[in-house]
């Protein structure tokens, strides 16, 4: 029986000029460190960005977590198997190389005994996963050439020197076996077989060709490393650096300043003001370092729902043309000289004025990116500039801000809302009055008539419950979300600190609310603004109540749950409406392809449930026929906007007799009276 407490090698063994080793390396950590120093350089040539600084501890654990568990990554089959490959096996060939370096350079001695049979046998099988995952790549790049995937000869040429170094290691290894008749050979059974090649070899050739296939390896390995930041190798270290760099708060808190407070300030000048981003100077080091993270995988657009509308609209050509105009400005700012240079303008100059526009900020585009690029952030960043800087907006854009600014809300009068609110005979909670239960009604349950049945059948179940609870009647506005996402941020702050007044001149325990984009203004939003609640959206409070009885007939058949961007990607709302459902007899919840975090957009985020945009086919009807194909008779949301847009498409394309859309608190506590 073989002893394995004694295994080992000879480290270095049949390699000569030995020393050349460490000028090589010396001078592949230098033309590294030059390109990281100029990478670096260029991000902090951007604007201050604060909010990325805190938080340490939680950043370095998040980031650890990501990289080591690749999450995001493996969200897509095939990429995902690869670049799994990838990484867990050059894990194995970094700790292999530490331990044989630590020998070989300072005395130790661990390459030894089970850890050097562990190691020997890990390195072996790494590298063999490591070939198949570069065969994948180059059949991925070469041959299958998705249309989503951004290729071109330098990548074949960087995936070309990977191959070159594994297939060297295996040729060196393969001679070693052969020529010392290693007792160990098992243990390195792909080495073991490509020494079958070598059968029958002289010693001194094999020994000539050994060296030189070191040496061509080595060469290899430090030209690599030499490489890293002038090819797209650099993501290595972009996305761990973009990763720890997230933002942290809530995915629909935008960044911004007081826009009231800035004003009247001494200082302020309205001819130098600026708002979002107007050129390429208005970039933050962090939006910068996202641009440098991107590694045009193809995934954001895969997923977006405007660009498989065809629209042109593409996340990632977003990213790569903010990229190229960077990367030229900072050229031209280089060979200029700083007091001359004119930045670029994002739009006009790298983009069309429609190009921001087509976005539906469903972040379905950020959900899939493995390198954490905040794609939605940036689109609504330059919105603003164009809304509120340069007054460039769609015409059905500009009637619906109108409509906001004259009505508070960009539906109807607000005496409509009053009358409406009144037939509901349900507390109006004045300025100082108190309740358990405040619920935000939300301007499209209250303007139009068929989502009315939404807010009338909470209301129901709040009564059925014994809920003491009430409503704001004319003192609840639009919460703002319309002005914010479009950009209008002057607008939208205005409406907010009017709201937070309002709601803190009463008392209550929990802030109520049917639809996502409300929820998500009145939770992320509104603490900006000093409006601090506790929001909670009528699935998370069925699912913690309970249905209750309502004294209705429940629902019965087959659902489909569709889940709305707002609450889904923007609040990880995903558990609590199927648990509902699931719980109802007679319903029988069926799934559709793409579901929870894959969900496809209805079509009306990002403003567009006011604008409309000739597209190849309506993103609302794709969905449709996504949800149609799981066989159910109701379809299920808990959106308003999205009831609204579904239902739509099931008038458009004459499908009213096979299916109907239902809110989930309307299925949940059965028919009305």
């Amino acid at each position: 029986m073989e002893n394995l407490a004694v295994a080992n090698r000879q480290i270095m063994w049949n390699v000569p000029f030995q020393w050349l080793m460490y000028p090589l390396f010396i001078i592949s950590l230098i033309s590294l460190a030059y390109g990281l120093y100029r990478q670096i350089s260029r991000w902090r040539s951007g604007k201050t960005d604060n909010d990325r600084l805190t938080d340490y501890p939680k950043r370095l654990f998040f980031t650890i977590r990501e990289i080591l568990l690749q999450p995001r990554v493996r969200r897509s089959s095939i990429a995902g198997i690869f670049h799994s490959l990838f990484f867990y096996s050059f894990l194995v060939f970094i700790l292999t190389t530490a331990v044989i370096a630590l020998d070989f350079d300072f005395g130790t001695s661990f390459f030894n005994g089970y850890l050097y049979i562990v190691l020997t046998l890990a390195s072996d099988i790494a590298g063999l996963l490591f070939f198949v995952g570069l065969l994948m790549e180059f059949w991925r790049r070469i041959m299958t050439k998705p249309d989503y995937l951004v290729s071109d000869r330098s990548d074949v040429i960087a995936l070309g020197l990977l191959l070159l170094i594994i297939l060297t290691g295996f040729l060196i290894e393969g001679l070693r076996i052969v020529l010392t008749g290693d007792p160990w050979a098992s243990y390195s059974p792909v080495g073991k077989v490509t020494g079958l090649l070598f059968g029958g070899i002289g010693e001194q050739g094999g020994l000539s060709l050994h060296a030189a296939f070191w040496w061509v390896h080595t060469a290899s390995v430090m030209l690599w490393i030499a490489t890293i930041p002038y090819t797209r190798f650099l993501h290595l270290l972009t996305i761990p650096a973009n990763t720890f760099f997230i933002k942290t708060k809530p995915a629909g808190e935008l960044d911004r300043v007081d826009l009231e407070e800035m004003m009247e300030q001494e200082d302020f000048d309205p001819e130098t003001f600026s708002i979002g981003l107007d050129t390429t100077s208005d970039l933050s080091w962090k939006q910068r370092l996202n641009l440098d993270a991107c590694v045009s995988c193809g995934r954001c657009e895969d997923n977006c729902p405007a660009h498989a509308a065809g629209l042109p609209l593409s996340p990632k050509r977003f990213i790569t043309g903010m990229k190229e105009t960077i990367t030229r400005d900072d050229t031209r700012k280089g060979q200029s000289g700083v007091d001359e240079f004119v930045p670029t303008e994002i739009v006009g100059d790298s983009f069309d004025e429609e190009f921001s526009w087509h976005c539906r900020t469903c972040r379905a585009c950020d959900e899939v990116c493995p390198a954490y690029v905040e794609h939605v952030d940036n689109q609504v960043q330059i919105r603003r500039s164009e809304v509120n800087i340069k007054g460039r907006m769609p015409e059905a854009l500009e009637q619906m801000l109108h409509q906001m600014e004259t009505n508070n809300n960009p539906f109807g009068h607000q005496t409509e809302r009053v009358k409406w609110a009144k037939s509901l005979e349900v507390p109006i909670v004045e300025a100082g009055g108190s309740c358990d239960v405040l619920y935000w009604i939300g301007c499209l349950s209250t303007f139009d008539p068929v989502k009315q049945q939404i807010a009338r059948d909470v209301i129901h179940y709040l009564k059925a419950s014994g809920t003491d609870f009430g409503i704001l009647g004319v003192g609840e506005l639009c919460c703002g979300d319309p002005a914010r996402v479009v950009g209008e941020e002057n607008l939208f702050q205005m409406i907010a600190k009017q709201q937070v007044e309002e709601l803190n001149n009463r008392k209550f325990k929990t802030l109520l609310t049917s639809c996502p984009h409300c929820y998500n203004v009145l939770k992320n939003e509104y603490p900006q603004f000093g409006g601090k609640y506790e929001i909670v959206h009528h699935t998370e409070y069925l699912a913690i109540n309970g249905i209750g009885k309502s004294g209705r007939e429940p629902q019965k058949g087959t659902v489909v749950y569709h889940d709305p961007c707002y609450l889904g990607r923007y609040q990880g709302i995903y558990e609590e409406p199927r648990l509902i459902l699931e719980k109802l007899q007679g319903v029988n919840l069926v799934q559709p392809s793409k579901s929870g975090w894959k969900s496809f957009c209805c079509g009306a985020g990002g403003g567009h449930f006011w604008m409309d945009f000739k597209a190849d086919e309506r993103i609302n009807n794709m969905r449709i026929r996504q949800l149609m194909e799981t066989g159910a008779d109701t379809i299920v949301t808990a959106c308003p906007y999205c009831h609204h847009m579904l239902e739509d498409s099931i008038k458009l394309l004459n499908l009213e007799e096979e299916i109907k859309v239902r809110d989930i608190i309307s299925v949940a506590i059965g028919e009305n009276d």
